[in-house]
């Protein structure tokens, strides 16, 4: 049910987003073409094609945001995912992560969600405006994948942290202090989300990916706990 209903949801927001962009710029396409000489006929078959073209380069470049909707919409059963694949890996779980008590939770963890798309805005925006600065846009696609790759580790990450309640601050401190595991693995998960019909599974994988991550930073956190003590 935690894999397979997001994915669901994913494919239903997906095909509905791909329908319409599709239809939008045939429409488009066509109404041009009812003002071509009527002698430009003969090319019709032009349209089909174009349009074709431009729908596949739109719902490829949407790929992410729809993805990112469909990941806050499903946010509460990658909750439950984490929480069972914590128990799997570690024999541990938060004490209050049934279906139930995630329904109940759904305001917080959607809020948690927003002040995640929060974080990111503000540096998305800072992106785009490098990518119009002469000489320093060059850095723009470096800056850009940057910031997607440590995204794509912090949004599948959070959910194992937000399980237990740990707060968005404490989080962002574990993915600081392993920077190059951090990118590398949000990297991965970018890369793969920008690939139509791969970015339906993803979602889940990464969640379970992203729970095994916490798992790490928390043993050792307790390792030298006890190494300390």
């Amino acid at each position: 049910m935690y894999v397979i209903l997001p994915i669901c949801l994913n494919l239903v927001l997906m095909s509905a987003a791909g329908y319409y962009i599709f239809s939008y710029i045939k429409d488009f396409v066509f109404k041009i073409i009812d003002i071509w000489p009527d002698f430009l006929n003969f090319l019709i078959f032009l349209a089909y094609i174009i349009s074709t073209l431009l729908a596949a380069s739109l719902i490829f470049v949407s790929c992410y945001l729809f993805s990112t909707v469909a990941t806050i919409i499903a946010s509460p059963f990658y909750g439950l995912l984490a929480d069972k694949v914590e128990l799997k890996l570690n024999g541990t779980q938060s004490a209050d992560q049934n279906l139930s008590a995630i329904l109940r939770d759904v305001p917080r963890i959607i809020r948690r969600e927003i002040k995640k798309q929060l974080f990111f805005i503000p540096r998305a925006l800072l992106c785009l405006v490098i990518s119009f600065i002469p000489i320093i846009n060059l850095a723009a696609p470096v800056l850009w994948f940057l910031l997607t790759a440590w995204m794509g580790c912090l949004q599948y990450c959070d959910y194992a942290y937000d399980n237990h309640k740990i707060s968005f601050a404490v989080m962002k401190r574990d993915l600081n202090s392993n920077p190059i595991s951090t990118l590398c693995f949000g990297a991965l998960v970018s890369l793969t989300l920008a690939v139509p019909l791969l970015n339906l599974i993803i979602p889940p994988a990464a969640v379970c990916a992203g729970t095994q991550y916490y798992l790490a930073f928390k043993n050792l956190e307790n390792q030298e706990e006890e190494f300390t003590s």
